[in-house]
């Protein structure tokens, strides 16, 4: 099974768009980041967004490969997308070892997806901490790995690595001990200097993602593609129902000229010989404006009714499957 645009889209929006090759702080020198996380032993040149895309699918293959070898139980594409998101941040040596790969070969799904949770630490000043930029990614993987098919989930994080999960069952206490430190104090060094257009924006969006999802449930962040049908139904609808109207304004305003101001209909070049067959029919004019009207009006309450009808079952199912 391939990627799809909801775990590339997952991965981007994470990873941030970097034109710029620069150097990759946690891996030390000789590693440069570009486009969206790719890893190159050297400084390349500047790349697209479209060359970052490419290099982005060069890089997910391998993980596609991994996912087809080690993980015995079906997936779905959600399914598929997620873990392809969550290997992509941990690496594949740490998939391999990691409690979630363990549930997905035991058929324990809702396990596998509990334990995205236990990667949500990193190092820092040399202590292991849960950092919430990993949380939120933790959730947001979580939440599309649960969800129907028809999901799609975007939502920016933080760059920072996490750590091996802390599992004793899975990893002695000797490795979590010695998990790779995060030097942040380069972070700090790095605060003096001027960001990129591209930086800028990538943090911008981050942080205001960041405080949404910190505010609510992930899950609600999903927009299903039903939804989206009916929201575009409501918009069609909606114009549909302001066309009816100003022709019905228009409309009435005419005949209202040609009872009371005749003079100023011919000024603008109607003749009220022209108005006659219209008079003639005006019931069946009338007639058919209204239900016009009538019938965009039910169109809209009825595709507001059907998306409330779909968030109210997705709430019922993130409910059921979390055991509340």
């Amino acid at each position: 099974m391939q990627t799809g645009d909801t775990g590339l889209n997952l991965i981007k929006a994470y990873e941030g768009f970097s034109a710029s090759p620069r150097l990759d702080e946690r891996r030390g020198a000789g590693n440069y980041i570009v486009g969206y996380g790719h890893i190159s032993d050297s400084p390349a040149p500047q790349v697209s967004q479209r060359e970052a895309t490419n290099l982005l699918l060069k890089d997910v293959s391998p993980i596609e490969t991994l996912l087809r070898d080690t993980v015995r139980t079906p997936l779905n594409q959600n399914e598929h997308d997620a873990l392809v998101s969550f290997v992509f941040n941990i690496g594949a040596d740490n998939f391999k070892r990691s409690t979630v790969l363990k549930r997905l070969n035991e058929g324990d799904k809702l396990g596998a997806a509990e334990a995205f949770e236990r990667w949500t630490k990193a190092r820092v000043d040399g202590k292991l901490m849960k950092l919430d930029g990993l949380v939120r990614r933790r959730a947001a993987e979580k939440s599309l790995f649960l969800m129907p098919t028809d999901a799609e989930l975007v939502i920016p994080t933080s760059e920072v690595a996490p750590a091996d999960e802390c599992d004793g069952q899975v990893l002695a206490p000797s490795e979590v001990t010695h998990a790779p430190l995060v030097d942040f104090d380069s972070y700090r060094r790095d605060k003096g200097r001027s960001l990129t257009p591209e930086e800028i924006e990538g943090r911008m969006s981050a942080l205001y993602a960041a405080s949404h999802a910190l505010m609510g449930d992930p899950s609600k962040m999903i927009i299903a593609k039903a939804e989206e049908r009916e929201d575009i139904g409501v918009t069609v609808g909606a114009v549909m129902l302001v066309l009816l109207a100003v022709a019905f304004t228009l409309f009435s305003g005419v005949l209202a000229l040609d009872a009371y101001a005749p003079d100023a209909l011919q000024a603008v070049g109607l003749s009220p010989s022209l108005l006659q067959p219209v008079l003639v029919d005006l019931p069946l004019w009338m007639l058919s404006i209204g239900l016009g009207l009538t019938y965009f009006s039910v169109y809209i309450v009825a595709k507001r009714a059907a998306r409330h009808s779909i968030k109210k079952a997705r709430a019922k199912e993130v409910a059921r499957v979390r055991g509340n």
